[in-house]
């Protein structure tokens, strides 16, 4: 299958198709939103992490692109310290994607290192020069043929990354993504909005907050909700009644690591 991913070789986004898609025909994206705009048969993002939290490209795509979600994959990151240099005494600089700098954050103090964003860790691998280091995986760097000066450099050892598949087949619908738009801003909307799920006895294991970009202290909500089916329908008819609801799609909850 063709599926739209974050590029290039060697990202963890590339790293978690192949642990979800079989027979995988990558087709490799500088940005997030040039993977929503693909017209490949499904495409695959990041969603959130463990250290870092939502993705909020990912969640603002999803609220503006008429994109269904189908599947999601649990992968566990660990970032390696990678550069031409032999000895990390000479690395003045590293570069990542945000949410790895964000989740090393307690290396780059350390050394005071000068940082540098990229669209990916792969990315960033690729684009090396002297006296500079890249935060990504061990794959990334045997990939580019690089010298890896640090294992496992992230602030924390549970270090988990979730994805999302978009546009393909649910294998079970077990849960629900949903974005909400409150109707009007009045004290108290969004507790009876969220006592809609809580009536239907249904749990919530995402919400995120984002702007809507037209309005200032204008806000819409992501939301996970663990049910699916009549239940799930229920609840969106009452939640109706405050406001416009988009049901994503309901899929599979991935297995968590321990």
């Amino acid at each position: 299958m063709k599926v739209a991913l974050l590029g290039p070789e060697g990202t963890y986004t590339h790293q978690a198709a192949e642990k979800y898609f079989e027979g995988l025909e990558p087709e490799f994206c500088s940005t997030i939103r040039e993977v929503f705009e693909s017209d490949t048969e499904a495409k695959l993002v990041p969603i959130e992490n463990s250290l870092g939290g939502g993705v909020t490209d990912t969640i603002d795509l999803l609220r503006e692109k008429e994109e269904r979600i189908s599947g999601e994959v649990v992968l566990p990151i660990q970032h390696a310290l990678i550069s031409d240099e032999e000895d990390i005494e000479e690395v003045e600089k590293v570069k990542s994607h945000p949410q790895a700098l964000a989740q090393c954050r307690d290396i780059i103090e350390e050394n005071s290192w000068e940082t540098e964003e990229a669209n990916s860790t792969a990315e960033a691998v690729e684009d090396l020069e002297d006296g500079e280091a890249a935060l990504a995986s061990e794959i990334a760097a045997e990939i580019n043929g690089k010298n890896i000066l640090g294992k496992s450099v992230q602030d924390r050892d549970v270090n988990v990354t979730r994805f999302l598949v978009l546009n393909g087949e649910p294998e079970m619908r077990e849960k629900a993504s949903i974005i909400l738009e409150p109707g009007e801003d009045r004290p108290g909307l969004l507790h009876a909005m969220l006592s809609c799920f809580a009536g239907h006895e249904i749990n919530l294991s995402h919400i995120q907050s984002r702007p809507t970009k037209e309005k200032l202290g204008e806000y819409y909500f992501y939301v996970e909700a663990q049910a699916s089916g009549e239940q799930l329908q229920k609840a969106i008819t009452a939640l109706e009644t405050y406001g416009e609801v988009q049901n994503l799609g309901e899929y599979a909850e991935a297995e968590r690591p321990e």
